[in-house]
């Protein structure tokens, strides 16, 4: 059994404008909770992790390939390995995402020295 608690949440800034908390990392994926500051875009990007989650506060505009959808609260989505993906808050609040990468994000682990 792995335990994370309240405040123990390694923190990151993912790009501009997006902060990552990282909820719990396991052996073959992990769970993270993004922040994202309304009306700062950003350009799309590819990783070769699977990726999926639920939008938990505000709206935005969700980009995966040539598929654009608007998304807000309580709205789950997936996005697959190597597809060129952004997400946009929209409105006059933060998005927050609760998502999830399959394998973990190394790149994000080695940001927080996990």
């Amino acid at each position: 059994m792995k335990l994370v608690y309240p405040g123990e949440h390694p923190s990151l800034e993912t790009v501009e404008g997006r902060h990552g908390e990282i909820i719990i990392v396991g052996e073959k994926a992990m769970m993270m909770r993004l922040t994202v500051e309304p009306n700062i875009p950003t350009p799309p990007h590819t990783h070769h992790h699977e990726q999926m989650g639920i939008i938990i506060e505000g709206e935005g505009i969700l980009y995966v390939g040539e598929e654009t959808a608007h998304i807000k609260k309580g709205t789950s989505f997936w996005i697959p390995p190597n597809a060129p993906h952004n997400f946009d808050a929209t409105g006059d609040k933060p998005a927050v995402l609760l998502e999830c990468f399959i394998p973990p994000r190394e790149d994000y682990l080695k940001q927080v020295g996990l």
